[in-house]
């Protein structure tokens, strides 16, 4: 029996959810390891949220009854904030393929220092300092209390860095605003949670002389994938088993773009099975150390990000950024950060921060030119050209892209 089909198992003999879920699947309950896959009704993030204690496998009952288990919780980015649950040494397995990659990156230990943020922390505290964690929230972020935590950093000397690309953006500008040094101790930036933007990562390099690699993950089921390169993430399999589904819930061919299903195959204390992340993406296969192995490519919008058109269409938004993209690779860090809010349906404001060698008119040419045309018919674009960096959400920690304030009635 391959691992998602014995944690699937293992989910139906032991969580209230599934076997309420899936009490019509009739060959779940035997023990024989024979049934396909397709016929379990995926999960979404509502059906989880309302589930409650039902999602706990009754194996752990006790340890969440007296909070015995890690309780993480989602950043909210869906609308929908939740509570995860890992079991301790589950959730120390589901990091190892993590800690080989980190690793082999840049000889990134577990017991390395390293600062990263958090939305909020026990006792509404500014920072918290835990083993080899030097954790800050993200709260009340202004320019002063940026400036303390990068001295507080500077004196704890992390060998690397956690951050969402939109915090990483804000070191950048007090390190070259401010004529602060890097961190001396610093070799690996991680980057997570967001879009990011190749001359992002450029520029992160440029700032801090280190490595910078992008990860995707959940805190519902730990690690999904590792940035290889031109923005493919390589699955980690021994974590994470990943498919690519249509609006109907079939699954669809490599090189086809559809939502992002996963299964956790380490969280037993809250089984995580076909469960939807409300993101979209494509796998593509390719040859890593003469083997084919399955990759990422995430498409940029969310499930439920959509463009709503004056004429009735509905589009992508990921159209919007792909000037940008296009721009960033040939200029390199001329683009710092981007973010496009559809304020009514025949009117799009983008705000945009440059590097300050490129002008404003060229890249409102280059953009114009680049943007395909059905996203132009019957639409007017408006430029914001910031100084100062967009700051995330103070409840999420993250910076959405994109933004639609329409609908499509």
């Amino acid at each position: 029996m391959d691992k998602k089909m014995e944690m699937a198992r293992y989910a139906f003999q032991n969580v209230a959810l599934y076997q309420k879920k899936w009490q019509k699947v009739s060959w779940i309950g035997e023990m024989a390891g024979r049934g396909n896959w397709q016929d379990l009704p995926c999960l979404e993030k509502k059906d989880m949220v309302f589930a409650g204690g039902d999602a706990i496998s009754a194996e752990y009952m006790g340890k969440y009854a007296t909070e015995g288990l890690l309780r993480t919780h989602t950043s909210g980015t869906s609308g929908i904030y939740m509570n995860t649950y890992w079991e301790k040494r589950d959730y120390l397995t589901s990091l190892l393929p993590l800690w080989m990659e980190r690793w082999k990156a840049a000889k990134i230990h577990p017991k390395d220092k390293v600062c990263f943020f958090n939305s909020i922390l026990p006792y509404d505290a500014d920072n918290l300092e835990e083993e080899n964690a030097l954790i800050f929230s993200k709260s009340n972020m202004t320019e002063r209390r940026l400036r303390e935590i990068y001295g507080m950093m500077q004196d704890f000397s992390p060998k690397w860095l956690l951050l969402h690309p939109s915090m990483a953006m804000l070191l950048c500008d007090l390190v070259e605003n401010s004529g602060l040094l890097p961190l001396p101790s610093l070799q690996y930036i991680e980057v997570t949670g967001e879009m990011f933007l190749f001359s992002q990562k450029k520029r992160l390099e440029k700032v801090f002389s280190c490595v910078v690699k992008s990860h995707y993950g959940s805190m519902e089921v730990s690690t999904i994938g590792y940035e290889e390169d031109s923005g493919l993430y390589r699955l980690l399999e021994s974590s994470t088993y990943l498919e690519i589904l249509d609006d109907t819930g079939e699954a669809v061919e490599d090189n086809v773009e559809g939502n992002i299903y996963v299964t956790s195959l380490h969280n037993h204390a809250m089984p995580i099975i076909r469960y939807g992340l409300g993101d979209k993406g494509k796998i593509i296969k390719k040859y890593y150390r003469e083997k084919e192995v399955r990759y990422l490519q995430l498409c940029k919008a969310r499930k439920n990000d959509q463009l709503f058109l004056p004429d009735g269409h509905i589009l992508s938004p990921d159209g919007l950024l792909k000037p940008v993209e296009r721009i960033s690779v040939a200029e390199e860090t001329s683009v710092l950060q981007f973010r496009a809010v559809q304020e009514e349906k025949d009117r799009i404001r983008l705000h945009v921060i440059l590097d300050s060698e490129y002008e404003k008119e060229v890249f409102i040419e280059q953009y114009m030119g680049l943007l395909e045309s059905r996203y132009k018919n019957g639409i007017r674009y408006e430029f914001t050209f910031q100084e100062e960096q967009m700051l995330p959400d103070r409840m999420t920690g993250k910076l959405g892209w994109f933004e639609s304030k329409c609908n499509a009635e």
